[in-house]
């Protein structure tokens, strides 16, 4: 018992000397430089987003190569409402010729997902030629996607399509990556996680961010697809081509 009553005394005497004033104001000071940090960082992705060319008009974006669209959740072999879009206004800039080729980039790293059977499925089922569709799939993020359609692709002007919430990110590294990059704008509904997926990007622009200053590799290169070429090498087999003449 007086072993523990000595314990605690010593316990009270050691944190009575403790400087709480100068620890809040520390952790107050570290968190003020990670306030700055993040609120400086979005500002710059915003004004770089607010200089570019986008828009949600389709007629309101340049022509270009390629439209590139990445990919978004999917079940089973159903895409999600984002990705569903993003499909959608693609199609929209191939069939009025805004762009002659389409990449589709996304997540295929693991045998029991797959982002890219469904949305190749898409395409081809509304008509698009097969030879101007060209696969990614090692777009795991849009750091990746972006780094694979300049050194895989060789793409050298695009329009990224994407949700107005995602877009700025997409843009900022594209410029820093130097694409020349425009952003097509496809909010066609209301998302049920809208609130959530703005409030994920202050992270992740942080995280690109500090991917440019660093350099920061893709995952995966490999060898050069030139995107006017035909694509039907880049599908990897996922579908046969006879199936859908």
């Amino acid at each position: 018992m007086t072993n523990r009553v000595s314990y605690i005394n010593i316990t009270f005497r050691f944190l009575s000397r403790v400087k709480w004033k100068s620890l809040f104001l520390g952790i107050a000071f570290v968190l003020g430089i990670l306030v700055f940090v993040t609120l400086a960082t979005n500002l710059r992705f915003w004004y770089v987003y607010q200089t570019s060319v986008h828009s949600k008009e389709l007629m309101e974006i340049p022509e270009a190569e390629v439209a590139i669209v990445p990919g978004a959740a999917v079940y089973g072999k159903t895409p999600s409402p984002i990705l569903m879009d993003r499909l959608a206004c693609g199609l929209d800039l191939y069939n009025t010729g805004r762009v002659k080729k389409i990449l589709l980039s996304g997540d295929n790293g693991k045998s029991d997902y797959n982002e890219l059977r469904p949305m190749l499925e898409f395409m081809l089922n509304h008509k698009v030629k097969p030879e101007d569709i060209f696969v990614d799939h090692a777009g795991f993020r849009t750091l990746d996607t972006l780094i694979r359609a300049k050194e895989v692709f060789l793409v050298k002007k695009a329009i990224f399509v994407s949700q107005s919430f995602f877009l700025p990110r997409a843009i900022y590294l594209g410029r820093e990556l130097e694409l020349e990059l425009y952003g097509y704008e496809c909010n066609l509904r209301t998302y049920k996680k809208e609130m959530y997926y703005g409030f994920r990007e202050y992270p992740a622009r942080i995280l690109a961010w500090w991917d440019i200053q660093w350099d920061t590799p893709p995952k995966y290169l490999g060898k050069p697809y030139p995107i006017e070429g035909s694509g039907v090498s880049t599908w990897k087999g996922s579908i046969s081509i006879s199936s859908h003449k």
